[in-house]
């Protein structure tokens, strides 16, 4: 498994994609990734689970999520990949709460099928924000901004849909408030012992009902926000990275490079100096 690197020329992008059958590693990025599948088919892989994609296929790619994606045969697929940070939709009202199926794991599948109201959306929006950039029509990074949020509008609906349809039992309410708590407040000190107290549960309860929503433990959770922070202003700004550090929410220069060297396997300024070598 390897650590791509992505430097994105503002908080988003649509890109069209072609891929072939042959094989590759496992790759994690700290963007997030919504997949549309245009032609022919694919295999998309997460961890240990495959998904055969079809046209009209929409696959949802969680920020450091292992997986991967190939043709079939001497079919090679087209895809239309939008890639975000968090920073995208921070300044607009409520919309940390679009993030939500990106970081939760509890009843959503990662893949919307095409036959849905919802992939049919996504499909048209991400087409038609493919062609404004293609046409270089007027004003199309505005455009693409606002298909932007109608398709993560539509993952959000999906998703609610979809743990409803499924009677799943959900974790509790003040989970999930936590959890936005955290995408809203990562870079503040955050005391893991006060989050549990506010969500009126005990230690071990809240631990395994946090699990249970995001797949990760409160401060594995925490501790990716802040390295997907750290990530993305090492590629986009000249920030110096004891400064990035600390607006990332990490309290110590020493914690923070041990931690992003830990998960990358690269110091933060040999990240940065590969970020620039591929943009």
């Amino acid at each position: 498994m390897y650590v791509e690197h992505l430097r994105l020329q503002r908080s988003f992008a649509f890109c069209r994609v072609w891929g072939s059958h042959e094989e590759h590693d496992l790759h994690v990025h700290d963007c997030l990734e919504i997949g549309v599948v245009i032609n022919n088919e694919l295999e998309y892989r997460f961890n240990e689970h495959t998904y055969l994609g079809k046209p009209g296929d929409v696959f949802l790619c969680r920020p450091f999520e292992p997986h991967w994606s190939f043709a079939q045969p001497n079919q090679p697929f087209e895809c239309i990949l939008i890639l975000f940070t968090p920073s995208a939709v921070r300044k607009i009202p409520d919309g940390i709460q679009l993030l939500k199926p990106f970081y939760t794991a509890q009843g959503i599948q990662p893949i919307i099928p095409s036959n849905t109201i919802f992939a049919r959306a996504i499909r048209q929006a991400a087409v038609s924000a493919m062609e404004d950039q293609e046409k270089d029509e007027d004003l199309w990074v505005t455009r693409q901004y606002m298909h932007l949020i109608n398709i993560l509008l539509q993952v959000n609906q999906f998703a609610k849909e979809s743990q409803s349809a499924n009677n799943l039992e959900l974790p509790s309410s003040e989970i999930v408030e936590i959890v936005g708590y955290m995408l809203d407040n990562y870079q503040k000190p955050i005391n893991i012992e006060t989050l549990s107290w506010q969500a009126e549960m005990g230690r071990t309860m809240f631990f395994n009902e946090f699990r249970r929503l995001t797949g990760l433990s409160p401060n594995e959770f925490l501790n990716f926000l802040r390295l997907q922070s750290a990530m993305d202003l090492l590629r986009s700004t000249n920030k110096s990275i004891i400064d990035l550090a600390y607006v990332s929410g990490f309290q110590s220069l020493s914690t923070f490079n041990k931690q992003f060297k830990r998960y990358t396997g690269r110091s933060p300024k040999e990240y940065r100096q590969m970020a620039y070598q591929i943009s």
